[in-house]
């Protein structure tokens, strides 16, 4: 991820903080959430995790989390969020240096409103990484924003057609949650949202 973004959001991490904790995280990944039904998600990984609401929301949900988060500041106000329940890591995509897995893979791992801030020439390895993380039958969901870049956290083009050329190149499979794109729950008349899981097939899980 651009150093330019990351210090944007430790510079300005209390209004970040105060604009994610405005809406709850269960309205936020509506969405999706069923697909939790028949699984057992105990080791869950936040990808910039931002405020840490999504983090201590998942705690809620039975997950042992861990919270990646590269701006310091933001980072310091999750973990007070938080507390001991969730534990912080420093590091960002599309590397993912200090993250260590579980021995077999995450059953979840969550990326919200960070794939837009990823360049296209890091989306390969950035994916490529978030596949070696992820368990035989976990999850991996990702928020795609559409709308305007901000030229101070620099947002770039995304799709799910590109998603789902990464995810065959990787031998995963991807579903689009719903063909029509959400609105803003921030009420940005010119932002919507989409959603993509993305999972081994199932002679995997076998």
């Amino acid at each position: 991820m651009p150093g330019q973004t990351i210090k944007h959001y430790h510079q300005h991490a209390e209004r970040y903080q105060k604009q994610y904790d405005s809406v709850a995280a269960h309205n936020v990944h509506a969405d999706w959430i069923s697909l939790l039904a028949h699984r057992t998600p105990a080791n869950a990984l936040d990808v910039g995790a931002g405020s840490g609401r999504d983090a201590l929301w998942l705690t809620t949900l039975g997950c042992q989390v861990t919270a990646v988060e590269p701006a310091r500041a933001l980072r310091e106000l999750g973990l007070s969020t938080t507390g001991d329940c969730v534990r912080w890591v420093d590091a960002s995509l599309p590397h993912l240096t200090d993250v260590e897995p579980p021995a077999s893979g995450y059953d979840l791992i969550l990326l919200s409103a960070v794939w837009m801030h990823l360049p296209s020439s890091e989306r390969p390895l950035a994916f490529h990484r978030l596949s070696q993380l992820l368990g035989k039958t976990g999850l991996l969901v990702i928020t795609l924003r559409f709308g305007p870049s901000d030229p101070a956290r620099p947002m770039f083009p995304v799709s799910t057609d590109e998603l789902k050329d990464l995810a065959n190149r990787e031998g995963l499979q991807m579903q689009t949650i719903r063909d029509n794109k959400s609105a803003d729950l921030l009420q940005r008349s010119d932002v919507s949202w989409q959603t993509v899981c993305i999972q081994h097939p199932p002679e995997a899980e076998a």
